[in-house]
């Protein structure tokens, strides 16, 4: 019988082989499942000589510990999934096409509410828990909203910046929904050439079968209710030099960046965490695109997006940081300052509305209250 098993097991697997074989992932989406050496990742001409690692060779601690403690409940979120058979890793459908061009005749601008290290050292990774919302995005076009974590080094200057971006954004015109979806990104030359989301493009090789990047986040938080998040962590494996994620508490392994794929990302000199939206200013004035909830950071827990338990890896480890920079468009997106305590770690509060007759920062509403 044990033979015949196997006998079976192989035949399916040389029937795979010759197939297309489509799956409907744990959000409804339609997922191919590819042989995972045939990945688009290795049609980049930089990975011909690529060796695929198989995992970390080590995955870094972190001193987070337990939201038990936190006067703040949140529960974790499920990212889209798919059981593709061993062997192969789950690609969306949609993740087929080609990322949206940029349209020359519309002039947008890139604004951000975020925090950004403020220290001299070499950074070889960064993590922090992420607040799932879905903010409205105005111009369905042109227009999108995104939280997530920046990895970079060098400078658009000088045309050599290098980043890894992860975290959620809903984009209607690359997903056609207003869904918060799972995301990651990369470029080698400050986005003139190389980069693009997901898998669109060749360059992140993925080793689970079961994730689906580009893929829905659900359940999504509820304003005055429960509050859903991600963890993501990102590391540069030492021995490698490849660059690695996973998501939640256990380290659920998605993949890495080859280190092939940099020219100037040994390490990184910043890490950024926090929102962005784009602008396109097509209705004659600034856009009523949201960021995060849609509300400002004063509002606080249950109301604005946060970011928490902010950390770096400095050598091996994760460890805590302490001081960070702001940058925010305050008028329209704010960040509020960062607070540290036993259950959140670093954290802070971040978004706002866009344009709109209500729009303020946090602290002009601060002011207001205490006149009256």
């Amino acid at each position: 019988m044990l033979i015949l098993l196997r006998f079976v097991h192989l035949l399916t697997l040389i029937a795979y082989a010759h197939s297309d074989y489509y799956i409907e992932s744990s959000d409804g989406g339609t997922v191919k499942c590819v042989d995972r050496m045939e990945q688009p990742a290795f049609d980049n001409s930089l990975l011909r000589n690529h060796k695929f690692q198989e995992s970390p060779s080590k995955i870094p601690t972190t001193t987070t510990k337990s939201n038990t403690k936190s006067k703040w409940r949140t529960t974790e979120a499920h990212v889209s999934i798919a059981e593709c058979p061993r062997g192969t890793v789950p690609i969306l459908q949609d993740d087929a096409r080609e990322d949206p061009g940029n349209n020359t005749s519309i002039q947008t601008t890139h604004e951000y509410a975020e925090k950004s290290t403020d220290v001299s050292s070499k950074l070889y990774g960064a993590k922090a828990t992420i607040n799932i919302w879905d903010p409205k995005v105005e111009n369905k076009e042109n227009e999108l909203s995104i939280s997530q974590i920046w990895i970079s080094s060098g400078g658009y200057e000088t045309n050599n910046l290098n980043t890894i971006e992860v975290g959620w954004q809903v984009y209607p015109q690359l997903y056609t929904d207003n869904k918060p979806r799972l995301f990651i990104y990369w470029t080698s030359d400050a986005y003139q050439t190389t980069g693009c989301y997901n898998l669109r493009c060749p360059g992140f090789v993925q080793t689970s079968r079961n994730i689906v990047l580009g893929g829905a986040i659900s359940p999504v938080s509820v304003f005055g209710s429960r509050q859903y998040e991600i963890s993501v962590h990102v590391w540069k494996d030492q021995k490698q030099g490849n660059w690695w994620l996973s998501l939640g508490e256990n380290n659920l392994i998605i993949g890495y960046w080859p280190a092939e794929l940099f020219t100037n990302l040994d390490y990184a000199t910043e890490v950024h965490w926090g929102g962005e939206v784009v602008d396109s200013r097509s209705f004659g004035r600034h856009t009523r695109t949201q960021m995060g909830s849609g509300r400002f950071p004063f509002e606080g827990f249950g109301k604005a997006s946060y970011f928490r338990n902010l950390e770096i890896v400095d050598s091996n480890n994760f460890q805590p940081i302490q001081k960070l920079k702001t940058n925010a468009e305050k008028k329209y997106y704010d960040t509020n300052n960062l607070d540290i305590d036993e259950g959140w770690g670093t954290h802070f509060f971040y978004g706002g509305p866009g344009s709109s007759t209500h729009t303020h920062s946090g602290v002009v509403s601060l002011r207001i209250r205490f006149v009256l």
